[in-house]
């Protein structure tokens, strides 16, 4: 056997090696059993028996043993251990002497295993801990190839793992080599190992399908930590031999990989390679109508498409191969996205998604369509922000029309949608439906046209703020909107207001001439501060002023006043619900807050209240915002001028010094589902 170095000179035939066998199940035997005890010196004898080729085997295997010692625990008896050595070695340098093939290396350790199996059986300790565990025979068989191939050189291992026997070697051994090969950046050798083991799936030899299909399921991670490729070939060559394969079990084992390896495909988000999983499906069921309807639900795209999307928001791009995937299941894909376009608190991510809707096809666009048109209110609203980004012209041609069939809730939803659009979409639109919106949703479309930045909404405005005959709560967002619009050619009639007397009073409500002052000081500061004094202003009293867009910011809706964190909360009760409650109110300002109560409802919901201050009380009507536990965010659309005022000078009280709203205060966390700010 050799002189030394494990291989060379001697030959050892195998049945000397399974006579040694016998001789330790006979040692193991005695001593278990008294009556057929083997004395020391008998079983000296009978080794000394053995040809000298099997005892040096033995003194290798020995040599082996006493190195792992120190390592290993001793989980199974040193015989056994013992035996087990004997096996491999002979095995390991059979193979090393080119006598036993690769594919061969299993059947001989089987046949070594039925040997060590009655050494097992007579060491009741050892075989019942491994019978509680589970294993049986075949097992045992597998743990002495993995032992076997884990003692062949590297350059051997590489050699069959490059070849059509790939398949021989245990998919254990297969994941060291290769994490190894990983860790010293051999990422060429290992795309080929995977390669050549995935090809191994269509050979001849049904043995070596089964076995490279449980190996490909062992090994699918590895298949997915590359640039892709070699999942695609193992998932063509499953979808191949599926398609083919005859043997009932094999079709289970191959389909089970198949399974597999797509899972890590969508798991990894290696868009290719999924829709290779899918073209496969497609293939198979042509060839075997109904074999794959098991399959796809496992595969899981459809379920998983939502973590595509959510993947691209969070990196900012839509993958190579993700919009190919997403056109095979368009239908969930834009459901999904319409649902999540309302959620989107930034310019970006809503841009991203009607990308991904244009690459679905004209016909995704076209469904959306269909549903401004014909679907229920509360399903249609949620298409505008979409559309505007998409098909605008259509938007402006329907909306007009369905707005005037829908509740206010779904008027909200339209606002809340266009926020969305472009500044100069965004400016058309809201004007050309003002007249068709809600009363109440009204001076939210205001408070839109004046964050637009768009001068095309002044002339709309300045309508609204001349007019006497507009809700005085109306009239000041449009002034405010003008002022945020640097509408110059409101300059007269914001004098005009600030300015006019009836009597011994001025003729305008306070809240009114305020707003104009804070207009005029943005459209014409010298003006404004001429002003100031003759019409009984101080620069304090225009501290609380509306906030101006900032067009560098991704934000979708920036706020519309500075917050205001109160001094003490303040508590609100409501009025027009079935059961009323109260809010404690940290948080406010002039365009809403927050508040904490004993019930939330939903966004959307119109509340009325009025919030406790002196003897009498500051009432309001406001929508619902975002609603978390433990706090509930609304936004006014609706109070009397006198109740504002006080609003006010209770602000400048509680809130002191408002806290600038700027873009760097709201980081962008890509992703993210923004609520409201007021």
């Amino acid at each position: 056997m050799g002189t030394g170095e494990g291989g060379g000179a001697y030959s050892v035939p195998e049945e000397d090696v399974r006579a040694m066998l016998g001789l330790f199940a006979q040692l193991g035997k005695s001593r278990k059993d008294p009556e057929a005890r083997m004395e020391v010196p008998t079983f000296q004898s009978r080794l000394s028996a053995l040809p000298v080729r099997a005892q040096y085997t033995l003194q290798q295997a020995l040599a082996g043993l006493a190195a792992q010692a120190p390592n290993e625990k001793p989980d199974k008896p040193m015989l056994l251990k013992l035996a087990e050595h004997v096996a491999i070695r002979f095995a390991l340098d059979s193979y090393e002497r080119g006598e036993l093939r690769v594919n061969a290396v299993k059947q001989l350790l089987d046949r070594m295993n039925a040997e060590i199996e009655g050494l097992r059986k007579i060491l009741a300790s050892q075989e019942d801990m491994m019978a509680n565990a589970g294993l049986s025979v075949q097992s045992y068989t597998e743990l002495l190839d993995q032992e076997f191939w884990a003692q062949v050189p590297d350059e051997n291992k590489k050699e069959v793992l490059t070849s059509d026997e790939a398949w021989c070697v245990p998919p254990r051994n297969v994941r060291a080599y290769l994490e190894d090969m990983l860790r010293r950046g051999e990422l060429k050798t290992v795309n080929e190992i995977l390669m050549k083991y995935a090809a191994c799936i269509s050979l001849d030899n049904p043995e070596a399908r089964r076995t490279t299909a449980i190996g490909l399921s062992d090994l699918a991670e590895l298949y997915g930590s590359g640039d892709g490729s070699a999942l695609m070939d193992a998932i063509r060559r499953l979808g191949n031999q599926l398609a083919i394969e005859r043997e009932p079990e094999l079709q289970t084992l191959v389909s089970a990989a198949f399974v597999r390896l797509s899972q890590e495909a969508a798991g990894k988000r290696c868009y290719p390679a999924m829709q290779q999983a899918l073209a496969s499906l497609d293939s198979v069921e042509a060839q075997r109508p109904g074999s794959t309807q098991s399959l796809r639900p496992r595969i899981g795209a459809e379920e998983r498409m939502p973590e595509f999307v959510e993947e691209a928001l969070r990196s900012g791009q839509i993958a190579d191969g993700m919009i190919d995937i997403l056109t095979l299941m368009p239908k969930a894909t834009l459901h999904y996205i319409t649902s999540r376009f309302g959620h989107c608190g930034f310019r970006d991510d809503c841009e991203l998604l009607s990308e991904i809707v244009r690459g679905l096809g004209e016909d995704a666009t076209q469904r959306l369509v269909e549903t401004l048109q014909t679907a229920p209110a509360s399903e249609a609203a949620e298409t505008v922000g979409l559309l505007t980004l998409l098909a605008p012209e259509t938007v402006m041609k329907i909306l007009p029309v369905r707005l005037s069939q829908w509740p206010r809730t779904s008027h909200d939803r339209t606002i809340r949608q266009l926020s969305s659009a472009p500044p100069e979409r965004r400016a058309a639109l809201l004007v050309a439906l003002y007249d068709s919106l809600d009363v109440l949703i009204r001076p939210l479309a205001i408070d839109e046209m004046g964050m637009s930045g768009r001068p095309e909404c002044i002339p709309k405005l300045l309508d609204l703020a001349a007019n006497e005959m507009t809700s005085g709560f109306t009239r000041v967002k449009a002034i405010e909107a003008l002022g945020r619009l640097r509408g110059t050619a409101a300059t007269t009639l914001l004098i005009h207001i600030m300015e006019a007397r009836q009597l011994w009073r001025w003729q305008y409500p306070e809240e009114l001439r305020v707003a104009s002052a804070q207009a005029l000081m943005r459209i014409d500061a010298n003006t404004g501060l001429e002003k100031l004094a003759p019409c009984g202003f101080d620069r304090k009293d225009l501290i609380l002023e509306p906030t101006d867009p900032d067009p560098n910011v991704s934000v979708i809706r920036q706020r519309r006043y500075a917050r205001l964190k109160l001094g003490r909360n303040l508590v609100a009760t409501t009025l027009n619900i079935r059961e009323n409650f109260r809010l404690s109110i940290p948080e406010l300002n002039l365009g809403g807050g927050v508040g904490s109560g004993e019930r939330h409802l939903a966004p959307g919901s119109l509340l009325t209240f009025k919030i406790a201050h002196g003897v009498r009380h500051i009432k309001a009507q406001a929508i619902v915002r975002g609603a978390r536990p433990q706090a509930m965010a609304f936004e006014f659309v609706d109070m009397d001028l006198e109740d504002r005022a006080r609003l006010r000078k209770l602000l400048m009280e509680l809130g002191g010094l408002p806290m600038a709203a700027q873009a760097t205060n709201r980081t962008r966390r890509r992703g993210r589902m923004a609520m409201s700010k007021n």
